[in-house]
């Protein structure tokens, strides 16, 4: 595994500051703004990890694992409807 420089750490951590904005601007209502600053992001991101030297991990966070699982939905068992399912009545 190669070592990282110290330009490589501050490349590596900015990139994590981009990461994270990212995410804080996708939360924000939809708007020209919104989409200007989301282009913005993706595209420092898309150079910094040109420029990087060292091999760039992809940022492990909970959002983004979260978009990489397949959903589970879990299909709860339905009521029964069988009338003699109730043996007592309440008063």
């Amino acid at each position: 595994m190669q070592r990282l420089t110290r330009a490589d750490k501050h490349v590596e951590q900015w990139i994590k500051v981009e990461h994270y904005r990212l995410h804080c601007a996708e939360q924000w209502p939809e708007s020209y703004y919104k989409e200007a600053v989301l282009a913005a992001i993706h595209s420092t991101l898309k150079s910094l990890e040109a420029t990087s030297l060292a091999l760039v991990e992809q940022p492990s966070c909970t959002v983004c694992a979260s978009l990489q699982a397949p959903a589970v939905v879990l299909e709860l068992p339905s009521r029964s409807r069988n009338p003699t399912a109730i043996t007592r009545l309440a008063a």
